[in-house]
């Protein structure tokens, strides 16, 4: 990081995921801007990516390359939780890095083995990217001067192109990848980022238990109005109570 304030960019699947986080906070006409703007003595950009891998790379890539200015970006949204003892219902999780367990030779009914196809995603000289990112968090923190609540969980990604619904195929996910929660975008948004050397971080709301079918475990209207507190804790030095 140079001496330059961050340019922070919020990424969202769906405008009612952002609508939720920006709350009473951001009006819905700054939200669906392409451009940056300036909230609470921070410079700012939001972005509705739209649902899977292939849309959510597309979008992110399309918005850095005309806006160079970008130097952070969080992805906002809700997710499923492997396992709801450990990451409740409506709880906020910041996730310690994302797998994409379909990429690669298939091994099985459900997953794929990127090291058996024998062709990473990237190579550097001081680096190969298979399937899987880890996050710098507290660096991120440090960088952008924003916070987390004491309360938030933290967990593993698991990207999917379509979301379990089975309990043996969650379960499945949970065991193989060490997983926490699921979602559809984290692991192209990450790797997006990671292209271009831009910080990355994941911030989810828990909507439902992964694989389950049974509505009684289901709570989308729950993990949204989540969202509006994920805002208050990153801003929380800088919004005025």
């Amino acid at each position: 990081m140079t001496g330059k304030e961050p340019v922070i960019l919020f990424v969202s699947a769906t405008i009612r995921e952002m609508e939720s986080f920006a709350a009473g906070n951001i009006s819905a006409e700054v939200l669906h801007q392409k451009k940056t703007c300036n909230v609470l003595g921070k410079e700012v950009g939001f972005l509705v990516c739209g649902m899977g891998l292939l849309n959510a790379s597309i979008a992110l890539e399309k918005f850095l390359s005309g806006n160079n200015s970008i130097s952070h970006v969080i992805n906002i949204g809700i997710a499923g939780s492997y396992d709801l003892q450990r990451i409740p219902m409506s709880a906020v999780c910041i996730a310690s890095g994302e797998l994409w367990p379909e990429y690669g030779a298939r091994c099985g009914y459900y997953f794929a083995d990127a090291r058996e196809l024998g062709f990473p995603l990237h190579r550097s000289e001081d680096r190969v990217i298979w399937n899987h990112l880890d996050f710098d968090n507290q660096t991120f923190l440090k960088e952008t001067g924003l916070g987390l609540e004491n309360s938030w969980h933290e967990g593993h990604g698991i990207t999917v192109a379509g979301v379990s619904t089975s309990e043996e195929h969650a379960r499945q996910l949970k065991k193989d990848f060490n997983g926490d929660m699921e979602n559809m975008e984290g692991f192209a948004l990450a790797y997006c980022c990671y292209l271009r050397s831009i910080p990355f971080m994941e911030i989810r709301t828990i909507s439902n238990l992964a694989g389950s079918r049974n509505k009684s475990e289901w709570d989308f209207k729950g993990a949204l109005g989540g969202l509006k507190s994920v805002w208050k804790g990153l801003w929380a030095e800088h919004v005025q109570k």
